[in-house]
């Protein structure tokens, strides 16, 4: 049973995987500095949201029993530290000449999350059902480098 609720946990943070961003006028990062700290911060959120996925979803044994409501409470909880990890990465100084792809993946994790919070029945129950709730932000993530950031 614990397996079962731990795969189900597994499956919902892979869908809501976290953001890195833009930044503000501080002085540019490295790249390798930019992507520990971005990653640092997707790996806090992806714990974080493992444990709200284990709350959310105790006791079902598979995705085909999440209803809309069970999605709902996971991302009541789990969206906005999604939305402050985003924040939270976008605080950091990008690289040097690579301000407008880190904007590009904040762009994608704020346009992904409106998606979720606009979703009806059917749209929420298929954001823990797929692969990923955020699948532009975690394309643009993974192919930016951050790989903790992206569904994997």
């Amino acid at each position: 049973m614990k397996r079962k609720t731990t795969g189900l946990a597994l499956l919902a943070v892979t869908a809501l995987a976290a953001g890195c961003g833009g930044g503000d006028e501080e002085e540019a990062l490295s790249k390798a500095d930019y992507l520990k700290q971005g990653n640092k911060i997707c790996a806090a959120f992806d714990e974080a949201a493992g444990k709200e996925a284990e709350k959310a979803f105790a006791g079902l044994e598979s995705a085909k029993e999440v209803t809309p409501d069970k999605a709902r409470e996971f991302f009541d909880a789990a969206l906005p530290k999604f939305d402050a990890a985003v924040e939270d990465l976008d605080a950091l100084a990008p690289p040097e000449g690579d301000e407008d792809t880190v904007q590009a993946v904040i762009d994608a994790g704020k346009s992904d999350s409106q998606k979720i919070t606009d979703a009806d029945d059917e749209g929420i129950v298929a954001f823990i059902t797929n692969d990923s709730a955020t699948p532009e932000f975690d394309q643009k993530a993974e192919a930016y480098g951050l790989k903790d950031c992206g569904a994997e």
